[in-house]
């Protein structure tokens, strides 16, 4: 894996290339100076795979270099990883707000860092594959034997707001022990993906999904999440610590919300995505486990339940129908 290093320690500059050596990485490149590099990224001479930024530098912030990065047309997707000794919430969630994937403390680990790399190489692999899925799609159409499974976590194709799962995984591992505690995870059923699999050729499914994804967008509300699909059916989506959301009036939008393929689906008598959505799960103060926290969430919907409005407006009674305390 390539990775350039941005860090205005020469010393330091030099031990992380030691580690990364060691751990069989190429290091294409390395920095003191943020601007430099950013001018660098900008004119397109810098071709890695991963960033590894230091966040206090002179001139430059790391954060502001990270989102230089994701102003460029190379680099608006390349995982970046931000190192430092700052531990203050409020400069790491602006870090991770300009677009980084991870972060790493200093003094640096060898075993902490050689996980957070198997970490980017296993996001890296998926995108890999959904490019490659993405690209085939676009030239074929279904064939026997082609695509997906129905439990593979694809990436749909909506215009904006849907990461790749493993992101999203990251993301939480990224929260840590202080930023996990009271983040809140929702799971939205596609409750007719199973027929949909069943019935349609892999590129119109992958079409299927990525409405369902566009529809889930038009019903989300304005907060800060993040939004990614899970493989069988269900869409989670991680919000901001302290984020609120009525899964009635969210089931309800999600009835009103029409996506592109809306009057389409109707014209060819095929189902538009039936979605339901589960109880919002909170991480809670002690003994938070990121990979815990989605399987919570997966479990708070049933493909046969969901918090469904009935024909007056009003949420259905039952087990889909309950609200908990929190949410009151």
């Amino acid at each position: 894996m390539r990775i350039v290093c941005v860090d205005d320690d020469p010393i330091f500059l030099a031990i992380v290339t030691e580690y990364l050596r060691a751990l069989d990485m190429e290091v294409v490149a390395t920095f003191g100076d943020p601007q430099q590099a950013l001018r660098e990224a900008e004119a397109g001479r810098i071709a890695t795979d991963l960033f590894l930024l230091d966040l206090e530098m002179p001139g430059m912030t790391g954060a502001q270099l990270c989102a230089g990065l994701r102003a460029t047309a190379d680099h608006k997707a390349t995982p970046i990883i931000m190192i430092s000794s700052v531990t203050e919430r409020d400069r790491v969630k602006a870090a991770l707000e300009a677009g980084a994937h991870d972060f790493l403390h200093k003094p640096l680990e060898s075993v902490e860092l050689g996980a957070r790399l198997s970490m980017v190489e296993r996001i890296l692999d998926e995108r890999k594959r959904t490019a490659a899925l993405q690209h085939e799609i676009g030239s074929l159409r279904a064939q026997p034997g082609f695509g997906f499974g129905f439990e593979d976590a694809v990436l749909p194709n909506a215009e904006d707001g849907v990461v790749d799962y493993m992101v999203l995984e990251n993301h939480l591992v990224s929260l840590g022990w202080s930023g996990l505690p009271g983040t809140v995870v929702i799971c939205f059923r596609l409750r007719n993906a199973l027929w949909a699999y069943g019935h349609l050729e892999r590129l119109d499914y992958y079409d299927f999904l990525s409405e369902a994804a566009e529809q889930i967008l038009e019903a989300l509300p304005a907060a800060q999440y993040r939004l990614a699909f899970a493989g069988s059916g269900d869409f989670v989506a991680v919000l901001d610590r302290g984020s609120r959301l009525d899964p009635v009036d969210l089931q309800m939008g999600l009835q009103a919300a029409h996506g592109p393929m809306w009057q389409a689906y109707r014209d060819l008598d095929i189902p538009a995505p039936d979605i339901a959505v589960g109880m919002p799960v909170q991480a809670p103060i002690l003994g938070a486990v990121p990979l815990r926290l989605l399987r919570a969430a997966r479990m708070q919907v049933v493909a046969g339940d969901g918090i469904m409005p009935d024909r007056r407006g009003e949420p259905a009674r039952g087990g889909g129908g309950r609200v908990s305390a929190f949410w009151q």
